[in-house]
């Protein structure tokens, strides 16, 4: 009996984990749809706006606010209106603007700003990145040592050994977050 049993039981448990698979790859799918529509409303209600770019400056900035980051000035928008495939790059452009990307208007493309320009600075500044991190993580983890070697009580060592943890994975995710941003910033580079 447990011989029949176990191939059905097997066989459901992968049909399963099949569905649970399509139904989220058609939710992505689906939330990228709506993502590219509402992107597509906003554009037509900037270009419309645009026409007199000084007198709607701020409505404008009230409509981009909710793709970027970003402080743009009026050129800034007039570029991303009239540059081909730029609007796309919007919202990425202000998770990155400022510390590694700007837009070079004369060039007509987006640039990396002087601190990462060129190989050595953009390795430099990763240096930098793993430096502090893994610095705050030494740090960190002296103070837990030393927390836990003077505790008696065992539940105070998994209890310190647990917060250990928690601050190395918010070290690790925000120095993997910086990374990434860097590494954004190098793809965005260039014409749109």
């Amino acid at each position: 009996m447990d011989d029949v049993l176990t191939p059905v039981v097997v066989t459901i448990g992968v049909a399963m984990n099949v569905a649970a698979l399509l139904v989220t790859y058609n939710k992505i799918m689906s939330f990228k749809g709506e993502k590219a529509k509402e992107l597509h409303g906003r554009f037509a209600l900037v270009k419309k706006l645009a026409c007199d770019l000084e007198e709607n400056y701020s409505e404008i900035l009230i409509i981009l606010s909710g793709i970027t980051r970003a402080d743009l000035t009026i050129d800034e928008i007039r570029w991303f209106i009239n540059e081909p495939r730029a609007f796309l790059k919007l919202e990425t452009y202000g998770r990155v603007s400022g510390r590694y990307c700007k837009i070079d208007l004369d060039k007509g493309e987006f640039s990396l700003t002087e601190r990462v320009s060129t190989f050595k600075k953009r390795l430099v500044e990763r240096g930098k990145i793993l430096g502090f991190s893994l610095g705050l993580l030494s740090l960190i983890s002296t103070i837990w040592y030393l927390v836990i070697i003077n505790v008696e009580s065992e539940v105070m060592v998994y209890l310190a050994v647990s917060l250990w943890f928690v601050y190395f994975m918010l070290l690790m995710w925000g120095g993997n977050f910086l990374l990434t941003t860097l590494s954004r910033a190098k793809q965005l580079s260039g014409k749109p």
